[in-house]
Order: structure tokens, then sequence, then C-alpha cells
């Protein structure tokens, strides 16, 4: 898509309160229905300096991020930031690709913190993370707080932290080529790359003392982040020529310290490693769903869950000096 993009006027509502803050008032606009005319082939930005698809411009974006999958989740932790001191509202803007920013002060510091919804998988987080770099002075920290397939026994419903890193696990084509693709594996497995020592740190201790199980309600690892949610995590199908069957096992048996699947987390701390020390990046993840015996959270701990953790996750990004971001 060249020259100009669908989005809906930059519209502020009246502000109003919100059930779950109380005091808080939000200014909500979005991007939409109206034409915008873009500029720059190369990195696409319309007249008023917005991204193709992350929607936002300067001073709509904090240093401090908080990568979240759905706009639910950001919703719910949004109860977590407060009016700026000069008697601005919260801000919030939904994209018309459904990215969302909320922009807010935490605490009673002035340290502000923006939640964005990512959506699912590699482009999205790709979107998010390089759209806001470019929006953003200055150094940046980024933590994603995410849901996730537990590997590991007994880890359903606990917070899974890939502090010694995040590999790729992604679809082979040309081994589904038929005589071609003889011999090679469908599924190939990166190196890790590693999330921000000190950023990652923060985030374990601040999950420590915030999650009521405490330091049991973590299981740190290795993580695996997917090219998608059904062949390359080994969900077997009928439909396709997958062949998954033995993936699961493949995956524990070369990187036994596994401990969840997901589709963002690669992403961020790849493009994190590759910012040329600008961006600090860190990942936790709920074990939704546990793949050994096939069971899932409750609704409500998920709920339980996204809240604390959300919350260690801000903390954690507060705390986090900037000026740290290089290594």
């Amino acid at each position: 898509m060249e020259g100009t993009a669908r989005a809906r006027a930059v519209r502020p509502l009246v502000a109003r309160r919100t059930p779950r803050s109380r005091s808080r008032l939000v200014s909500r606009c979005s991007l939409g229905s109206k034409e915008r005319q873009m500029k720059d082939a190369n990195f696409p930005l319309d007249m008023e300096g917005r991204t193709f698809h992350l929607g936002s411009r300067k001073g709509e974006v904090s240093n401090r991020i908080l990568s979240v999958g759905d706009a639910a989740r950001a919703q719910l932790l949004s109860q977590f930031l407060k009016p700026f001191p000069n008697g601005d509202p919260v801000f919030n803007m939904v994209s018309s690709r459904g990215f969302s920013v909320t922009t807010g002060v935490v605490g009673d510091s002035d340290t502000t913190v923006s939640i964005v919804t990512t959506l699912m998988g590699l482009p999205n987080m790709d979107f998010v993370v390089r759209e806001a770099r470019a929006v953003v002075d200055g150094p940046m920290a980024v933590v994603r707080l995410g849901t996730c397939g537990a590997l590991q026994p007994g880890t359903l419903g606990k917070i899974l932290v890939p502090a010694e890193g995040c590999v790729l696990v992604h679809r082979n084509p040309d081994a589904f080529i038929d005589s071609e693709g003889e011999g090679l594996s469908p599924y190939l497995i990166s190196r890790p790359v590693l999330p921000h020592p000190t950023l990652c740190d923060n985030l374990v201790s601040e999950l420590q003392n915030t999650l009521p199980a405490g330091l049991d309600g973590l299981r740190c690892g290795i993580n695996c982040t997917t090219d998608s949610f059904y062949s390359s995590q080994g969900r077997t199908s009928n439909a396709f020529d997958d062949r998954n069957e033995n993936l699961v096992q493949q995956v524990m048996e070369e990187i036994p310290n596994a401990v969840s699947f997901e589709m963002e987390t690669f992403q961020l701390l790849h493009l994190a490693s590759c910012s040329k020390g600008t961006i600090a990046a860190a990942a936790c993840a709920i074990g939704l769903a546990e793949r050994a015996n096939n069971e899932f959270m409750s609704p409500k701990q998920l709920v339980e869950m996204e809240e604390a953790a959300g919350k260690a996750a801000i903390d954690a990004l507060v705390g986090f000096d900037l000026s740290k971001t290089e290594l």
C-alpha cells in the first residue's frame, strides 16, 4: 500500500472516569477512517509525523514501554497509570491496525510508562519496536508481558522468565519441497538471544515481591518464540503436512531448560540487541496452558496473574536507569 492509508481522524473524546481507576481521566483518540497522506516509502510517516502501523508520533510514547498482547490486558493494566502533573489526562490512542498506546505517570513519581498493545507474532512486534524507536528520543526500556505455553511440568499459572535467553523455532519451507527438501529438517532452532541483564534482574526481583507465591510463582529458563501458534509449537493437524509430531520432544532434547512457547519475545530481544545500545529489553509470560498435561488456567486466575505481573513489570521499568541501556 503506497501513497495513502486509511485512518480515522485524531479526535480526543470528552474525558471520562473509568470504573477501575476512579479518579483517572482518560483522553481517547483514534486513527482510522479518513485518508492519511503518507510520505517516504522507506519509512512511511503521515503529514503529522505518525507511523504507518502503530500510528503514533513524537510525544505520545514513553521511553519506558510495557508490551502486552491484547487490548483487554492493556486496559486492565492502565489502572496503574495516573494523569500527568500538569493536569493532562492519561493518553490513549488506537490505530487502524489495532495497536494501542496508553501513556501516563506511575505512582507519585514523574516517571512515565506507555502500555502498548503489540498483538501477536513476530511482524507485529517488529512494527512496534521499530516504530516506537522512530518517535522516541533517547534510550528506551521495553518489557513484554505475554501468555505462553508452559513446557515444564508443574509450571501452569507460573510466570516464566527467559532470563537465560530466547530462541526462534521456525518452519523451514525448503524441507517441504518434494525431492529438493529430502533430508532437510522441517523446523530450525536459532541460537539464543539474551535479555538486558539489569532490566531482567529488576523484573525478576519485582515479580518475586509482587506475586502471591513469591519466588515459587516464577520459573526462569529459555523461551522459544515460534512463527506459528500451530505447526511450530508442535500442534498436530490432519489438514496439513506439518511434520511436527516430534517437535516438542526435539525442542526439549536440544534445550532441556526451555520453559515456554510463545510468538513475540525473540523479535523484541533481537531488535534490542541490534539497536546500537539504545534499547534494553526483557520479558516474562504467564503459563496459560501446560503442554505436558493439556491443561489451561481459569479466566479468573489469568486476570489475577496479569494484574500482579503487570504491576511488577511496570515497577521494573520505573526502577531501571535508562543511562544503562548500553551493555
